[in-house]
């Protein structure tokens, strides 16, 4: 073991620190994208995967890969001291760029508002024409259009006769069987 000299415990605490920015970039990050549990999760795991990472790499340079008590302690003391000292500056800059989104998206949509306001005025209008229309429109068939110069003057479709005047009407069923007769 190297022993506990200041310059290993300057980097304990800066390795710390770091990891407390990182901590906080990525709250920053989870408040301007507005990020979800699945986004929380993700980020937590990627972050506990780098203080891993961090530890370890730290434990390399400390004592030959052996991890040691003071050294868990001066980098959990480094992450909290960032992350006390800098979470007020990251909450409002996370506030203030939320506010100016909300601001310009409210400018950037007034064109899209106003468009879509006439849109439903125009649509409404020729419904209201569409149904005056139909109103006004004679009720029963068209006759065909009539053929050019060569074509007989009918219509283009073939009339079907209605089955009733196809076939002869049947006589009715009388209750008397003599009038069968007769």
């Amino acid at each position: 073991m190297i022993g506990l000299t200041l310059p290993v415990a300057c980097l304990c605490l800066m390795t710390g620190a770091m990891l407390g920015g990182l901590f906080l970039f990525f709250k920053l990050l989870r408040g301007l994208l507005y990020g979800g549990r699945l986004m929380t999760a993700v980020l937590d795991v990627l972050f506990c995967l780098i203080w891993a990472l961090t530890a370890f790499l730290c434990a390399l340079v400390v004592d030959k890969g052996r991890l040691r008590m003071f050294q868990i302690v001066l980098q959990v003391l480094g992450a909290w001291g960032a992350v006390v000292a800098l979470d007020p500056f990251v909450n409002g800059v996370t506030g203030m760029v939320r506010r100016f989104g909300r601001r310009l998206w409210g400018w950037l949509s007034r064109p899209v508002r106003f468009l879509r306001k006439r849109w439903r005025k125009k649509l409404t209008d020729m419904r209201a024409r569409r149904a005056e229309r139909r109103k006004a429109a004679p009720k029963g068939k068209k006759p065909g259009k009539k053929r050019g110069s060569a074509g007989k003057a009918t219509p283009r479709y073939r009339k079907v006769p209605v089955k009733s005047k196809r076939y002869a009407p049947k006589k009715k069923k009388t209750k008397n069987p003599l009038e069968k007769l007769t």
